[in-house]
Formats: structure tokens, C-alpha cells, sequence
């Protein structure tokens, strides 16, 4: 008599869980995680600036972003060690992307997204980091929260960078297509982009 109502009891709450979307984290939650991961989070960036190459997302999201070699061909070159063996993806090479696979494990991030842009000044590069942390619908619709680090993003003339109030409540409020920062420390921020 009582594994009926276990049953239904389950299908209850499996149905009432299954209508409600995650909420995404606070702001708070989030600067807290970054706080604690503040290392990781800077190792990430360091290994950007310093190795990599081009605008990209890391992990490649395509196969033929990565070059694996065949049993033949390591063969013909098994005399080589491995650092000579490996072939960069976007210039990384498989130390720091070994290296970038742990640390985006310990900070939640699935993976970053590199944008790169040659500043007119002779070696003079601006990059931008987004590492998503947290995301809940479709495509073109839905919220997402993610870490950003942007040395340029406060000179922006339109980008909306708030220190007040949490930016879920904020965009519960309007319920229009929003895209809003809030800063962490220097040049790290937070980004939610909603879209009904």
C-alpha cells in the first residue's frame, strides 16, 4: 500500500520540478566563485595571452579543429619526442591544453571563448575572455550568466555595466532582451544575456 504513494509522490515532484526552469546563480554566488577560483580564473587568462593564437573557442567545437595522427604517421616519426609530436591547436600546445582541460573543470566553465583584436600600436593586442558558467534554454531564447575578463569593456560607450543590484532581479523586472555586466575585480566581470 505504501510503494503507491512513493510512486505518485515521485511523479509529483518529478512533474512539478520538470515546469520550473533553473534559476540562475546570484551575483553574489557568482563573485564569491570567482573569489575562490581567482587563480584558476587568472592561469586561464595568462595561458590566453601568452600562447594563444587568433580568435577561438577552447575546446574547438568542430573536429577538424584537431589534428590527430594515425598509427602510420606516429610510426614514422616515433623517434621524435612528444613535444615534437604535438601539433598546436590555436597555438596552444598539449601542455597548456592539458593545462586549460583542468583548470576550466575547476572553475565549472565548459569552455572559453577568445577574441583577439590587433590594437593600431606595433604589437599591440586587446584580448576578451567569456567563459559561459551558466546556461538554461534555447538558442535564441533564454538566460545565460558567464565570467568575462575585458581590459576594454568600461570605454565602451554601449555596454551597460551596473554595481547595483543583482542582475537576475534586474532583468525579471524589465523581461526584455537584456545584456548587462556587473564588475568582479579589475578587468573581470559578470554577463547575463537574456532573450524571450
Amino acid at each position: 500500500m505504501r510503494t503507491p504513494v512513493i510512486i505518485l509522490l515521485i511523479v509529483i515532484l518529478f512533474a512539478v520540478s520538470c515546469g520550473k526552469s533553473p534559476m540562475p546563480p546570484s551575483d553574489e554566488e557568482m563573485i564569491r566563485h570567482f573569489t575562490t577560483h581567482e587563480v584558476a580564473f587568472r592561469k586561464v587568462y595568462e595561458i590566453m595571452a601568452e600562447s594563444s593564437e587568433g580568435s577561438f573557442h577552447y575546446p574547438p567545437l568542430s573536429p577538424e579543429d584537431i589534428i590527430i595522427l594515425d598509427s602510420i604517421e606516429q610510426s614514422d616519426i616515433s623517434y621524435e619526442s612528444n613535444d615534437e609530436q604535438d601539433i598546436p591547436v590555436y597555438g596552444l600546445l598539449k601542455p597548456n591544453r592539458v593545462l586549460l582541460d583542468s583548470l576550466l573543470a575547476e572553475i565549472g566553465c565548459g569552455l572559453v571563448l577568445v577574441d583577439r583584436q590587433e590594437r593600431e600600436t606595433a604589437d599591440s593586442v586587446k584580448l576578451s575572455l567569456v567563459m559561459p558558467y551558466y546556461s538554461n534554454g534555447l538558442a535564441i531564447s533564454g538566460t545565460s550568466k558567464s565570467f568575462v575578463y575585458d581590459p576594454g569593456l568600461s570605454n565602451h560607450p554601449v555596454i551597460r555595466i551596473t554595481e547595483q543590484g543583482d542582475l537576475n532581479e534586474i532583468y525579471r523586472r524589465t523581461y526584455n532582451d537584456t545584456t548587462l555586466y556587473k564588475p568582479i575585480k579589475g578587468n573581470w566581470y559578470i554577463k547575463l544575456d537574456y532573450e524571450r
